[in-house]
């Protein structure tokens, strides 16, 4: 058997249409895949147009020379609301309605007037704007580093390019179509083979990882406040304390706890109480320093680690926190809650204490602030040792 151009043509439609075929059954097992959707249905699109093509023999001219072209340009069209879809998340469907039609409408009626090669052109052209728009697309979103970003960008710039040169081909030659010289049809049905296979794989592998960090990421977040729960929080809290204890810099630890967290809720209800978490967890997060990490330890139970801050300075920003919370959280959805929060601060003393150490030390003085009267910052025993008595800061 010869390897003819239609053979070609026939094993990327093949590969297209199998490749289509692997994405919607990826989406199937993921309904939250939607890009794996439409990027299928582009591929069985294109694979079924480039069969049309290479069955020119076989089927009516009108299939094979005019309904087979306008699928593939319809599915460079749909491949690029997948690229949206997966980058960004949505598509505005109108206006992509809109100028894919006028883009077909404008193709047909140029080669109804007898001029196919420039129609031909016309839709290879535009349809490689479209692969294009889609590289630049994945380029642009790069901040989301996977891994089969860039050999995707590349095969999209390769398709767009080979569409490119057959837009070319068509323009320069001279015999009437479908094949123009130099075999650019060659050419396409062999990066469009390639195409087919390796962006079916590269866009699963990047669903796939994509799902994988979403797993990882909700297993260290807590879900109602966006802070780290409490293993990610000791996991981070303990790096950063093996660094600065390397470093002998200081560090110090805040422990949180909201004052009669259980009667607000039996008072106002668990959706109040969810919301004034919230409204901490934000006050929280907006107080905090970049380098600070934050945490919910559990029910109304929080803590923040400070690296290079000392006990003062720790100090100053409990107090802030405290006096933020007590104003922002004083209504909720239109009640007077009136909720507040006693903060415990410790401070690594330098003397071979581990983190359990430390965090133990500001529960100490969060209990202590809570025996006080609630409302209050109160500094650990061991960060004013030999300086007086305990240390009370009271704002309220």
């Amino acid at each position: 058997m010869s390897f003819d151009l239609s053979t070609l043509a026939f094993a990327a439609g093949v590969v297209a249409l199998a490749s289509g075929l692997v994405l919607i059954i990826s989406w199937w097992q993921d309904r939250a895949a939607w890009a794996a959707l439409w990027w299928g249905a582009a591929s069985c699109g294109i694979g079924s147009g480039i069969t049309m093509l290479a069955l020119n023999a076989i089927l009516p001219v009108y299939a094979s020379h005019v309904l087979g072209p306008q699928i593939i340009s319809l599915c460079a069209a749909l491949t690029l609301a997948a690229t949206r879809i997966f980058n960004h998340g949505s598509v505005k469907p109108y206006p992509m309605i809109v100028a894919v039609s006028v883009w077909i409408a404008i193709v047909i009626a140029i080669g109804a007037a007898g001029h196919q090669q420039a129609a031909a052109a016309l839709g290879a052209g535009i349809a490689g704007c479209c692969y294009s728009a889609c590289a630049v697309d994945f380029w642009l979103a790069r901040g989301e580093q996977l891994r089969g970003r860039w050999p995707m960008t590349f095969l999209l710039g390769l398709e767009a390019i080979s569409l490119f040169l057959v837009a070319i081909g068509f323009v320069s030659s001279t015999p009437p179509i479908p094949v123009p010289p130099i075999n650019w049809f060659g050419i396409i049905n062999f990066v469009g083979l390639v195409y087919s296979a390796g962006s079916a794989i590269f866009l699963i592998m990047m669903l796939a990882e994509r799902s994988e960090a979403k797993h990882k990421t909700a297993a260290r977040i807590d879900p109602l406040t966006g802070l780290a729960n409490r293993r990610a929080f000791m996991n981070r809290a303990q790096r950063i304390f093996d660094r600065t204890e390397r470093d002998q810099d200081p560090i110090s630890l805040l422990a949180f706890d909201l004052d009669r967290f259980k009667e607000i809720n039996d008072t106002f209800g668990h959706p109040a109480g969810d919301h004034v978490l919230r409204i901490f967890a934000d006050v929280l997060t907006k107080a905090l320093r970049p380098a600070d990490i934050a945490g919910r330890l559990g029910g109304e139970e929080f803590a923040a680690v400070l690296p290079g801050c000392s006990s003062q300075a720790a100090l100053a920003i409990a107090a802030r926190i405290r006096g933020a919370f007590q104003d922002d959280a004083r209504f909720v959805n239109g009640q007077r809650v009136g909720a507040t929060v006693s903060v415990g601060v410790a401070m690594a003393p330098g003397d071979g204490n581990s983190l359990a150490d430390i965090l133990a030390s500001a529960d100490g003085a969060l209990y202590r602030a809570k025996d006080l009267g609630r409302n209050r910052v109160v500094l650990a025993d061991h960060a004013s040792r030999g300086s007086g008595p305990e240390k009370i800061v009271r704002i309220a």
